[in-house]
Protein backbone atom coordinates (compact mmCIF):
# COMPACT_ATOMS: atom_id res chain seq x y z
CA UNK A 1 0.00 0.00 0.00
CA UNK A 2 2.82 2.35 0.87
CA UNK A 3 4.41 1.57 -2.44
CA UNK A 4 1.22 2.51 -4.33
CA UNK A 5 0.93 5.78 -2.42
CA UNK A 6 4.55 6.55 -3.14
CA UNK A 7 4.07 5.63 -6.82
CA UNK A 8 0.96 7.83 -7.10
CA UNK A 9 2.80 10.73 -5.45
CA UNK A 10 5.76 10.31 -7.78
CA UNK A 11 3.46 10.24 -10.81
CA UNK A 12 1.62 13.36 -9.60
CA UNK A 13 4.89 15.18 -8.94
CA UNK A 14 6.24 14.18 -12.36
CA UNK A 15 3.03 15.44 -13.97
CA UNK A 16 3.24 18.77 -12.17
CA UNK A 17 6.90 19.29 -13.00
CA UNK A 18 6.35 18.18 -16.61
CA UNK A 19 3.32 20.44 -16.90
CA UNK A 20 5.30 23.41 -15.63
CA UNK A 21 8.14 22.60 -18.00
CA UNK A 22 5.69 22.43 -20.90
CA UNK A 23 4.21 25.78 -19.86
CA UNK A 24 7.72 27.24 -19.69
CA UNK A 25 8.63 26.15 -23.23
CA UNK A 26 9.17 28.81 -25.82
CA UNK A 27 7.11 28.50 -29.00
CA UNK A 28 10.13 28.34 -31.33
CA UNK A 29 8.06 27.30 -34.34
CA UNK A 30 5.74 30.27 -33.79
CA UNK A 31 8.73 32.55 -33.22
CA UNK A 32 10.22 31.51 -36.57
CA UNK A 33 6.89 31.93 -38.36
CA UNK A 34 6.45 35.42 -36.88
CA UNK A 35 9.94 36.43 -37.97
CA UNK A 36 9.32 35.20 -41.53
CA UNK A 37 5.96 36.97 -41.70
CA UNK A 38 7.54 40.18 -40.40
CA UNK A 39 10.15 39.97 -43.16
CA UNK A 40 7.40 39.57 -45.76
CA UNK A 41 5.63 42.64 -44.38
CA UNK A 42 8.84 44.65 -44.55
CA UNK A 43 9.52 43.51 -48.12
CA UNK A 44 6.00 44.43 -49.23
CA UNK A 45 6.18 47.73 -47.35
CA UNK A 46 9.42 48.61 -49.14
CA UNK A 47 7.52 48.41 -52.44
CA UNK A 48 4.65 50.56 -51.14
CA UNK A 49 3.92 54.09 -50.14
CA UNK A 50 4.98 54.27 -46.50
CA UNK A 51 1.98 56.40 -45.54
CA UNK A 52 -0.45 53.83 -46.91
CA UNK A 53 1.28 51.02 -45.00
CA UNK A 54 1.07 53.06 -41.80
CA UNK A 55 -2.63 53.68 -42.48
CA UNK A 56 -3.26 49.95 -43.03
CA UNK A 57 -1.61 49.09 -39.69
CA UNK A 58 -3.67 51.76 -37.88
CA UNK A 59 -6.80 50.52 -39.63
CA UNK A 60 -6.01 46.92 -38.62
CA UNK A 61 -6.10 47.92 -34.93
CA UNK A 62 -9.04 50.35 -35.11
CA UNK A 63 -11.09 50.05 -31.93
CA UNK A 64 -8.29 48.40 -29.93
CA UNK A 65 -6.93 50.39 -27.00
CA UNK A 66 -3.21 50.26 -26.25
CA UNK A 67 -1.31 51.39 -23.20
CA UNK A 68 1.81 52.93 -24.67
CA UNK A 69 3.62 53.78 -21.43
CA UNK A 70 3.30 52.21 -17.97
CA UNK A 71 0.52 53.85 -15.93
CA UNK A 72 -0.81 55.79 -18.93
CA UNK A 73 -4.38 55.72 -20.14
CA UNK A 74 -5.20 53.21 -22.89
CA UNK A 75 -5.98 54.80 -26.24
CA UNK A 76 -6.32 53.89 -29.90
CA UNK A 77 -3.32 53.58 -32.18
CA UNK A 78 -2.52 56.57 -34.39
CA UNK A 79 -0.32 57.06 -37.44
CA UNK A 80 2.05 59.08 -35.23
CA UNK A 81 2.45 56.06 -32.91
CA UNK A 82 3.49 53.91 -35.89
CA UNK A 83 5.86 56.64 -37.10
CA UNK A 84 7.37 56.91 -33.60
CA UNK A 85 8.02 53.15 -33.60
CA UNK A 86 9.58 53.44 -37.08
CA UNK A 87 11.85 56.18 -35.70
CA UNK A 88 13.05 53.61 -33.14
CA UNK A 89 14.36 51.54 -36.09
CA UNK A 90 11.50 49.00 -36.09
CA UNK A 91 10.30 47.55 -39.35
CA UNK A 92 6.59 47.39 -40.11
CA UNK A 93 6.70 43.64 -39.45
CA UNK A 94 8.19 44.12 -35.99
CA UNK A 95 5.63 46.84 -35.25
CA UNK A 96 2.85 44.44 -36.25
CA UNK A 97 4.18 41.73 -33.92
CA UNK A 98 4.71 44.19 -31.07
CA UNK A 99 1.15 45.49 -31.37
CA UNK A 100 -0.32 41.98 -31.60
CA UNK A 101 1.62 40.80 -28.53
CA UNK A 102 0.58 43.86 -26.56
CA UNK A 103 -3.07 43.90 -27.63
CA UNK A 104 -3.83 40.23 -27.12
CA UNK A 105 -2.10 39.67 -23.77
CA UNK A 106 -3.81 37.04 -21.62
CA UNK A 107 -5.46 38.62 -18.62
CA UNK A 108 -2.94 37.32 -16.10
CA UNK A 109 -1.69 40.09 -13.85
CA UNK A 110 -1.14 43.59 -15.12
CA UNK A 111 -0.72 43.77 -18.90
CA UNK A 112 2.54 45.26 -20.15
CA UNK A 113 2.58 48.51 -22.10
CA UNK A 114 3.88 48.79 -25.65
CA UNK A 115 7.08 50.43 -24.37
CA UNK A 116 7.64 47.66 -21.78
CA UNK A 117 7.22 44.90 -24.36
CA UNK A 118 9.52 46.79 -26.74
CA UNK A 119 12.14 47.11 -23.98
CA UNK A 120 11.98 43.35 -23.37
CA UNK A 121 12.53 42.80 -27.10
CA UNK A 122 15.42 45.26 -27.24
CA UNK A 123 16.97 43.48 -24.26
CA UNK A 124 17.26 40.40 -26.48
CA UNK A 125 14.09 38.39 -25.85
CA UNK A 126 12.77 36.53 -28.90
CA UNK A 127 9.11 36.74 -29.82
CA UNK A 128 8.46 33.25 -28.42
CA UNK A 129 10.06 34.10 -25.07
CA UNK A 130 8.18 37.40 -24.93
CA UNK A 131 4.92 35.57 -25.55
CA UNK A 132 5.68 33.08 -22.79
CA UNK A 133 6.65 35.87 -20.37
CA UNK A 134 3.40 37.70 -21.20
CA UNK A 135 1.35 34.58 -20.41
CA UNK A 136 0.61 33.21 -23.88
CA UNK A 137 0.31 29.44 -24.23
CA UNK A 138 1.42 29.75 -27.87
CA UNK A 139 1.72 32.37 -30.56
CA UNK A 140 -1.36 31.32 -32.55
CA UNK A 141 -3.47 34.46 -31.99
CA UNK A 142 -0.46 36.72 -32.52
CA UNK A 143 0.48 34.96 -35.77
CA UNK A 144 -3.09 35.29 -37.00
CA UNK A 145 -3.07 39.06 -36.41
CA UNK A 146 0.32 39.55 -38.02
CA UNK A 147 -0.70 37.50 -41.07
CA UNK A 148 -3.78 39.71 -41.46
CA UNK A 149 -1.49 42.75 -41.49
CA UNK A 150 0.78 41.03 -44.01
CA UNK A 151 -2.21 40.42 -46.28
CA UNK A 152 -3.22 44.10 -46.09
CA UNK A 153 0.30 45.40 -46.70
CA UNK A 154 0.78 43.01 -49.64
CA UNK A 155 -2.50 44.27 -51.08
CA UNK A 156 -1.26 47.87 -50.80
CA UNK A 157 1.98 46.90 -52.58
CA UNK A 158 0.08 45.12 -55.36
CA UNK A 159 -2.25 48.09 -55.87
CA UNK A 160 0.73 50.39 -56.18
CA UNK A 161 2.44 48.01 -58.59
CA UNK A 162 -0.66 47.75 -60.79
CA UNK A 163 -1.07 51.53 -60.76
CA UNK A 164 2.53 52.10 -61.83
CA UNK A 165 2.15 49.50 -64.57
CA UNK A 166 -0.85 51.41 -65.91
CA UNK A 167 0.52 54.91 -65.59
CA UNK A 168 4.27 54.72 -65.19
CA UNK A 169 5.26 52.47 -68.05
CA UNK A 170 3.43 53.98 -70.98
CA UNK A 171 5.33 53.48 -74.21
CA UNK A 172 6.57 56.73 -75.66
CA UNK A 173 5.40 57.42 -79.16
CA UNK A 174 8.05 56.95 -81.78
CA UNK A 175 9.69 60.10 -82.98
CA UNK A 176 8.83 60.89 -86.57
CA UNK A 177 11.68 60.69 -88.99
CA UNK A 178 13.30 63.95 -89.80
CA UNK A 179 12.33 65.15 -93.23
CA UNK A 180 15.08 65.21 -95.77
CA UNK A 181 16.77 68.48 -96.01
CA UNK A 182 15.67 70.34 -99.07
CA UNK A 183 18.37 72.01 -101.01
CA UNK A 184 17.99 75.70 -101.47
CA UNK A 185 17.47 76.70 -105.03
CA UNK A 186 20.40 78.43 -106.60
CA UNK A 187 20.19 82.15 -106.79
CA UNK A 188 19.73 83.37 -110.27
CA UNK A 189 22.60 85.32 -111.71
CA UNK A 190 22.11 88.97 -112.02
CA UNK A 191 22.34 90.21 -115.56
CA UNK A 192 25.33 92.30 -116.31
CA UNK A 193 27.87 90.54 -114.39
Amino acid sequence: MRFLTWLASAALLTGLVGGQAAAQEVDTKGDKELTQTAQKIDKSAADSAQGRVTSKIVEEWKGTKFTFEPNSQPRELTAKDVQDLRAKKLGYGEISILLALTAKQPTIGTPKSVSEVLKMRQDGAGWGKLARDLGYKNLGSVIKSVKATEKDVTKVAMERSEKSDKTGKVDKPEKPEKPEKLEKPEKPEKPGR
